[in-house]
């Protein structure tokens, strides 16, 4: 990690060390599959967490989930545990669209098959949303979610852990016209780890099919084909796991 003088962090090596002060969860109680989602559970608890800076959920708030990844999978299934029920997902692939809805999606858009996102979206919300994530790394994508919320919305941008590049907007029209409230999301905090265990626990006793998020397992002489399958963007969750 930044500013470390060793490289026992973890990742793939056989032994991690824990510096003095450091925090250890004790996760016997759940099972291997949801210990995996644990970190990526992090992100969208701390995501949520900053969007109730500027939104403030109900059971009718209208929320559109832009990026149907694991982070995008795992954040709409933590707001459908907050009793909100009206939840658009957007994504380019049918099967990650089919999931979401198992997870809790009201409604779906491929944005690739349909002829207008856009026009779909307002169908959908009558004037647009109250609340978007945009959970990818497309700038495409950070172009476009603006225009799905309806004015006096909020937008949580949490898609960017790496530079990606510019993305284009227009000021007046996707922001000061329509008085946008904007957030941005980054990573996690220690507290967000304690939240992530219980919100897996929570999904779990509601028989949300969380588990389905692991899509692919490889063992660790296989590293390579499973990285290649991670970038190939055709599963969720790939494990390395002996």
């Amino acid at each position: 990690m930044p500013g470390e003088n060793h490289f026992f962090n973890g990742w793939f090596g056989d032994y991690i060390k824990i510096n003095k002060g450091g925090i250890v969860f004790n996760v016997s109680d759940m099972s291997l599959d949801l210990r995996v989602l644990i970190e990526p559970a992090a992100v969208v608890i701390h995501a949520i967490e900053k969007a109730k800076e500027i939104f403030n959920f109900k059971h009718d708030s209208t929320v559109l989930i832009q990026g149907c990844g694991p982070i995008g999978l795992l954040l709409l299934t933590i707001i459908r545990t907050m009793g909100v029920r009206h939840i658009i997902a957007v994504d380019g692939e049918d099967s990650r669209l089919q999931l979401a809805q198992e997870l809790g999606a009201q409604h779906t858009i491929n944005f690739i098959k349909s002829y207008d996102s856009i026009e779909d979206v307002m169908k959908l919300s009558k004037q647009g949303v109250d609340m978007a994530f945009q959970c990818t790394g497309s700038t495409k994508a950070a172009s476009t979610i603006w225009k799905y919320i309806r004015r006096g919305g909020s937008l949580c941008e949490l898609g960017f852990f790496v530079n990606n590049g510019e993305a284009n907007y227009n000021p007046h029209f996707d922001i000061c016209n329509k008085e946008i409230k904007v957030v941005g999301s980054w990573t996690y905090k220690a507290k967000d780890w304690v939240h992530a265990c219980e919100f897996l626990k929570e999904a779990q006793a509601r028989k949300l099919p969380i588990e389905k998020l692991i899509s692919h397992r490889y063992p660790l002489k296989e590293i390579n084909q499973a990285m290649e399958m991670n970038m190939s963007m055709q599963g969720y969750k790939i494990i390395i796991q002996n």
